[in-house]
C-alpha cells in the first residue's frame, strides 16, 4: 500500500527539481544560504559583496558621461541596466525607469567598449556588477553617491593595461577560472567562456560627482587605505561581461581603436538610493558573502529591493547581522546618501508638499572638517536657489546655494565643533515643493 504512494512522492520530487531548474518556481533565501564572514579572514575585503545580474540594453554610439548628448560618438558601446538609457541621460532621468536586471533596485547604467570576433559584434549573455568591501574595516565606507559617474580603464591604450584593472579570462561556470585574468583577450576554446572585466576606483574626493577627465575625482585605495584627495572610502566595483562559450574563437579586439588593448568601463550611478541602502546594511555592513541578490533572493532581514514604506527621507543604515550570528564592526559609516528622489507626496512638519512625478533630488553629506559639513546635491531645478540646512537637537545652520544647468550643486556649511551625533540634512527649492533629506553622524 505505501508503494503508490512513495512512487507519488518521488515524482513530485523529480517534478519540483524540474521546475526549479527550468525558473518555474523560486523560494525564498534563508540565512543558511549566506556566508557570514571573518574580518580575519583571507578574503573577506573581496567576499563581503553583492552581486547584481544584468543584461545587455543596448549597442549604440553613446557615452552619456564622457560625450554626453553627441552621437555618434567615437566608438560603439554595449550598454545594459537600466533600460532607458541615451546620449544625454542623467541619473535623475533614470532612476525611475525600468532595468533588465535581476534586481529591480539597479537601475544604473553599465557600458563597456563592444567586442569584436574577426572584426563583428558579439554580445555578452550577462553582465555582472560586484559590489565589494574592498577593505577590512567596513565602518570606514560610505554608500555610493547618487549621481556619481566614473570611468575606469584606459579607452587609448596603446600597450598593456595592468590586468588588476582591466583584462580578460577564461571561465567554466560554476567552476573557476581556467585562464588567469590577463592584459590580452586569451583564446577560451569551446568549454570555457570568455570575460572581460574592470574593477573601478574606490575612493571619492567627497565634492564632486565627476570630473574633467571623468576619472581625477576618484582614486583606488592602497593598502586598503584611501588618500587625502580622496578620503570617502566606497565599495569596490567590478563589472564583468560573460560571453557565449564557443563563440570567441578568432582574432578579438574592442570597437575602442579595434585594439585589443583598450578594455575600459563607464557606471553612473542611477541605483534607487533606498535599495542601495539596504543592500549595504544587510550584505556589506552585516559582513555577509550575498553574492548574486536578485529580487528573489535578498539577505537575512531584507525582503525586497526597495524597502516598504520608504520615502524620500530613504532609510538610516545602521547595520545587520544575519540569524543565529552575530557580525561586528558592522556599524554604518559618518555619513550615508539616503534620500530617495522624489516620487510622491511627502510631509515635512504641519505641512504636506508633493514633489514633481518626474525623478526627484538626492543629496549626500560629507564631514570634511570637525566645523565644515559638504552636501553635494543632485536633480533640482536649475538655477534656482536651494536651502541647504543642518539640524543638530534644535540646533540648525543653513545657507542658500544654486543649482547649476545640470542640476547639480555643492556647498559647505560650517557648524559647531562641539556638534557630534546624528543630524539631519535637508535641500529644499521652489518654495518646498522639491525636498531631499539624509541623516550624518558628526564626530
Amino acid at each position: 500500500m505505501n508503494r503508490p504512494r512513495t512512487f507519488s512522492a518521488a515524482l513530485a520530487a523529480l517534478l519540483f527539481t524540474a521546475l526549479a531548474l527550468s525558473g518555474a518556481v523560486t523560494t525564498p533565501a534563508a540565512a543558511a544560504d549566506f556566508q557570514l564572514m571573518s574580518p580575519s579572514a583571507s578574503d573577506f575585503p573581496q567576499h563581503v559583496d553583492w552581486v547584481t545580474v544584468c543584461h545587455v540594453t543596448k549597442t549604440a554610439r553613446e557615452d552619456p558621461i564622457v560625450f554626453p548628448g553627441v552621437t555618434p560618438t567615437p566608438h560603439d558601446h554595449t550598454f545594459s541596466g537600466n533600460t532607458a538609457i541615451n546620449a544625454s541621460s542623467t541619473a535623475a532621468q533614470l532612476v525611475d525607469q525600468p532595468t533588465n536586471c535581476t534586481n529591480s533596485g539597479d537601475t544604473a547604467s553599465y557600458w563597456m567598449p563592444t567586442l569584436l570576433v574577426n572584426g563583428k559584434p558579439l554580445m555578452p549573455y550577462q553582465t555582472r556588477a560586484y559590489y565589494r568591501a574592498g577593505t577590512r574595516d567596513t565602518t570606514k565606507l560610505h554608500t555610493i553617491p547618487f549621481g556619481l559617474e566614473m570611468v575606469a580603464g584606459d579607452a587609448m591604450a596603446t600597450s598593456p593595461q595592468s590586468a588588476g584593472v582591466a583584462g580578460f579570462q577564461c571561465r567554466i561556470e560554476g567552476q573557476g577560472a581556467t585562464v588567469a585574468k590577463q592584459a590580452l583577450p586569451p583564446q577560451c576554446g569551446s568549454t570555457a567562456l570568455l570575460e572581460a572585466s574592470v574593477v573601478f576606483p574606490n575612493c571619492w574626493d567627497g565634492k564632486n560627482l565627476d570630473s574633467a577627465d571623468h576619472k581625477s575625482h576618484m582614486s583606488y585605495a592602497k593598502s586598503m587605505v584611501c588618500d587625502a584627495a580622496h578620503p570617502v572610502q566606497l565599495p569596490q566595483l567590478t563589472l564583468a561581461e560573460r560571453f557565449p562559450t564557443g563563440l570567441t574563437s578568432g582574432a578579438l579586439t574592442l570597437a575602442s581603436m579595434n585594439s585589443p588593448l583598450t578594455l575600459h568601463a563607464d557606471f553612473l550611478n542611477a541605483w534607487k538610493p533606498t535599495a542601495l541602502a539596504e543592500l549595504m546594511k544587510h550584505c556589506i555592513y552585516a559582513h555577509l558573502f550575498c553574492e548574486t541578490v536578485s529580487d528573489t533572493r535578498m539577505p537575512p532581514g531584507m525582503t525586497t529591493t526597495v524597502p516598504a514604506g520608504s520615502t524620500t527621507t530613504g532609510t538610516t543604515t545602521t547595520g545587520s547581522t544575519s540569524a543565529g550570528s552575530t557580525a561586528t564592526g558592522s556599524t554604518a559609516p559618518a555619513s550615508t546618501t539616503t534620500a530617495a528622489p522624489a516620487t510622491g507626496s511627502t510631509t515635512t512638519g504641519s505641512a504636506t508638499t508633493t514633489p514633481p512625478a518626474a525623478a526627484g533630488p538626492a543629496i549626500t553629506a560629507v564631514q570634511r572638517t570637525g566645523t565644515q559639513l559638504h552636501v553635494t546635491g543632485v536633480g533640482f531645478p536649475a538655477d534656482v536657489p536651494a536651502k541647504v540646512a543642518v539640524t543638530f537637537g534644535s540646533a540648525t545652520r543653513s545657507v542658500v546655494v544654486q543649482a547649476g544647468h545640470d542640476g547639480r550643486f555643492t556647498v559647505d556649511l560650517t557648524i559647531p565643533g562641539t556638534w557630534a551625533g546624528s543630524a539631519r540634512v535637508t535641500a529644499s527649492a521652489d518654495a518646498g515643493r522639491i525636498v531631499a533629506r539624509t541623516t550624518v553622524a558628526l564626530s
